[in-house]
């Protein structure tokens, strides 16, 4: 459930509820449906400046999205009512920073993200130039994202790496892996019992290429620090499809 609580401006604001059906293992919002809300109302407010998917589709063009940070201080639970703004931070030619809140409709701060997208052109892949798009340049916000940005994410380390094959379930409309679905899989690769007893306190990925359907992929998984790693997807030329770094928290086992 979501709806818009605001007519086009700068700084747009979405309410959904966390469904029963929606919440993980622990009874909250999973990470991965906090990306796909993320997507949605980025998607939601470009619409609303004549940017949006629909509009960019008419002439082969899509956003994409490059590199994500979110971190968390708790997640909404089931039944839980959870607001998101969204606003751009800034803009160049070839890329838009757009930030993210996640919060109460009371006002308890649950997190925040930050988000690098380019616009390419489908067919020839290219880089469209973002300046010429005349409504991000009169909606940039001076409203603060109190995270660090996005860092860089070097290779990884692994001897032993798991190898996934490209299914169905993976692909999006324009027919390469959804990029939920990254993040899905390499969430993945860590047991329950290590998400029972700590939480996601902060996840970044950053794209490098595509995969599409049948690809071999393999997943790299190195430990950085305690509670911190890095998961790196290669194809089956051994090049980088994605890097992502996930930080664990210890959970206050009192509010579970």
């Amino acid at each position: 459930m979501t709806f818009m609580e605001n007519d086009p401006q700068k700084i747009a604001t979405y309410t959904y509820e966390l469904e029963p059906a929606e919440g993980n293992a622990q009874q909250e919002t999973p990470l991965t449906l906090l990306v796909k809300r993320i997507l949605e109302t980025a998607t939601y407010h470009a619409e609303s400046w004549g940017v949006g998917y629909s509009s960019l589709i008419k002439g082969n063009q899509a956003w994409v999205l490059a590199r994500l940070a979110v971190e968390m201080i708790s997640y909404p639970r089931v039944y839980d009512k959870y607001v998101i703004e969204t606003w751009i931070e800034g803009y160049n030619k070839h890329f838009s920073a757009r930030n993210f809140c996640f919060r109460s409709p009371e006002g308890k701060i649950y997190g925040y993200a930050r988000s690098i997208w380019s616009v390419i052109d489908i067919q020839s892949r290219a880089s469209v130039d973002i300046t010429t798009f005349r409504h991000i340049a009169n909606n940039v916000s001076d409203k603060d994202c109190p995270i660090a940005p996005q860092s860089k994410i070097r290779p990884v380390n692994d001897e032993n790496p798991a190898v996934y094959v490209v299914q169905y379930g993976d692909i999006d409309i324009n027919r390469h892996v959804n990029s939920v679905k990254y993040i899905e899989h390499m969430l993945d690769k860590f047991p329950l019992d290590l998400y029972d007893k700590n939480f996601v306190r902060r996840f970044e990925i950053n794209y490098v290429s595509e995969a599409r359907y049948g690809n071999c992929l393999h997943f790299y998984r190195e430990q950085l620090a305690e509670k911190i790693y890095a998961v790196e997807i290669r194809n089956e030329s051994g090049d980088a499809i994605c890097r992502g770094r996930i930080e664990f928290a210890e959970r206050d086992r009192e509010k579970i």
